[in-house]
Order: C-alpha cells, then sequence, then structure tokens
C-alpha cells in the first residue's frame, strides 16, 4: 500500500537568469514499511525534492503537481496543517548537523523542544523524553546538557536521527545522512537509521549519493539524472541488473565494479539538453536522442526506466504499443 504518492511534481525557481526546473516530472510512490533509496550525483535535484515534499523550500520556488501523503495532498493544505504534519507525520534528517543544529542551545533542549511544540509536554517531560531518545541512538544521556560543538560528526549524526524520529513519524526522509563520515561511522549511521526505521514499522526516503549505503539498506531505489527519475526498481535488481546508461555508468564508479568515472558534465537546469537529458554523455545515443524526451516506462515486475532502447524493444513486445508512466 502507498504512503507517499508523488504525481507529475513540478519544483522551478524564479532567478535572474530565467527559470529554474530543478525537479521536472516526477511520479514517485513509496510504500509502507519500505526504505526507498533516491540516488543520484550531486546536484541533480535530490535534495530540492525531499524538501519539496515538505514545502521547506524558498520563496522563489513553484510546485506543481501532487504530493499525496495517506491520501491528502500536501499541496493544497494551508500552512498551518503543514506545521502539524512536519515532524509528527513526516520527520526529516537535513544535511550537515553542525549547521541544522543551534549552537548556542543544549542538545537536550533542541530535543525536548519537539515535544513542548507537538505535544504540549512540561519542561520536566519534555527533557525526560529527550533523555529516551539520546539513549535509543546511543549516547548517553548525561551528555544532552552538552551543546554541538562537542560531538563528533557521527554523534551529531545520532542526535539528528533522535530529532527525526522523536515524534514516531510514519515516513522520515533522511538527506544524506552518512555525508561526511568515516567509513565504519557511516556503516553504524546506516545501520542504525534503518534498524529504528524498521523497528517502528515506518517507511524511509533515503537520499544519497553513496551507492553503498543504499545498497545495503534501501529495499527499492530510484535513480535521479537531471531533475528526473530515470529508472526505478527493486534495490537488488537495480544495482545487479541496471537497465540505463546513466544507472549502470553510475554504479561503473563504485571501487568494487570498476572505479570508471561518468563521462561529461552534468547538464545545467537553466537550458537543459533538448530530448533525452543524458544523450551528451550516453555511449549508447542514438539519432532520435537529442530530439525526442524520453518516457518513463514501465518493464517487466515493476521496473521502470526512461530510456529511447527499451521505449522500443517495449513497443515491438507489445505489438507496436508503448505502456509508460510520464
Amino acid at each position: 500500500m502507498s504512503l507517499l504518492l508523488v504525481e507529475d511534481l513540478e519544483v522551478s525557481f524564479r532567478t535572474t537568469w530565467g527559470p529554474v526546473k530543478a525537479n521536472e516530472g516526477i511520479s514517485l510512490v513509496v510504500k509502507e514499511r519500505e526504505i526507498l533509496a533516491l540516488i543520484g550525483e550531486t546536484g541533480c535535484g535530490k535534495t530540492t525534492f525531499g524538501k519539496a515534499l515538505l514545502r521547506l523550500l524558498s520563496r522563489n520556488v513553484k510546485i506543481e503537481g501532487k504530493i499525496l501523503f495517506l491520501g491528502r495532498d500536501l499541496l493544497a493544505l494551508p500552512e498551518k496543517e503543514m506545521r502539524l504534519v512536519r515532524g509528527k507525520e513526516i520527520g526529516i534528517l537535513l544535511q550537515n548537523p553542525s549547521l541544522s543544529l543551534n549552537p548556542v542551545l543544549s542538545i537536550g533542549d533542541q530535543i525536548a523542544e519537539i515535544y513542548r511544540c507537538h505535544e504540549n509536554c512540561g519542561k520536566k517531560e519534555a527533557k525526560k523524553k529527550a533523555g529516551e531518545m539520546l539513549v535509543l541512538v546511543g549516547i548517553d544521556p548525561s551528555r544532552k546538557s552538552e551543546y554541538p560543538h562537542q560531538f563528533s560528526g557521527g554523534m551529531l549524526q545520532r542526535v539528528m536521527v533522535a530529532m527525526g524520529l522523536a515524534l514516531r513519524p510514519g515516513l522520515l526522509i533522511a538527506d544524506e545522512p552518512t555525508k561526511g563520515l568515516d567509513p565504519q561511522t557511516k556503516q553504524q549511521i546506516a545501520d542504525l537509521i534503518s534498524g529504528l526505521v524498521r523497528q517502528e514499522g515506518s517507511s524511509m526516503l533515503l537520499i544519497t549519493h553513496d551507492l553503498e549505503v543504499a545498497e545495503r539498506i534501501a529495499d527499492r531505489a530510484a535513480v535521479m539524472y537531471a531533475g528526473e527519475i530515470v529508472e526505478t526498481g527493486e534495490a537488488g535488481e537495480i544495482f545487479s541488473s541496471p537497465k540505463h546508461p546513466y544507472t549502470r555508468a553510475l554504479l561503473e564508479s563504485l571501487p568494487g565494479k570498476g572505479l570508471r568515472s561518468v563521462p561529461g558534465q552534468s547538464p545545467s537546469f537553466v537550458s537543459p539538453p533538448p530530448g533525452c537529458r543524458y544523450h551528451p554523455r550516453c555511449e549508447f545515443r542514438m539519432e532520435a536522442c537529442p530530439k525526442t524526451r524520453p518516457r518513463l516506462l514501465e518493464l517487466e515486475g515493476g521496473r521502470q526506466v526512461r530510456c529511447l532502447l527499451y521505449e522500443k524493444k517495449t513497443g515491438d513486445e507489445k505489438g507496436g504499443k508503448t505502456r509508460c508512466r510520464s
């Protein structure tokens, strides 16, 4: 069953250079009790998408489409109602905890504030709950009176996990939760977050460019390139048998799979390439690729891919008819 259903999401920013489309035509599903990894290169629009779900973007943004959470369109809710959704129903872990946390408030006070705002708890009860959350993420509750600068990067990330899961939300959006951590700490944080999410019976949208973390903990994966979804499917299948040329190139950049860099440069959002946005970098490009924008095709087993190679194959298999989700 779908917990979150995004339909034809368009996110654009008004700039002096003209409109910048950071997300275009995104349709995506997060099911109940699953971890969906949204992967892609840095700067492809993943973080913008995550913030758009909670309407946390700047005022110069225009968002169109539908964001259905438990049947409610979040884009249609008044701001007052959205404040009740944020944290309570959908939690978020922002990038760079050292910048996201208030440097002049203790860790315990920052977690306690969540309970005071959303559950109208008294000061004493809120602090007690904050201590319990610290224990849950593996931090000694005696440290709740300490400040962010007294914690290591890995411990700060644990604090962010405690804040994101404090109200037991049905969906957690985790934006680059392992960024900047050493390999051992990264593995610990990934296992901590996924373990707590599954323990609570919640779902998670994991936004990351760390393919090893995504492969380790995700149930399904969606690949983003230049603001578009180019492939979705079961995580195991995506990583073992990628369909889209970009996904293949991305996975080949891993140390264990060749350590080959993706050729070329990511396109500009101000003036993206015509047709398939990946065609200037694609080794499989055809004559039609610069002219025709591919649709997100439905393949066997629930796989989806945005590529003219598969549009031709699918059309042949279906007697000239192509099934797709744009």
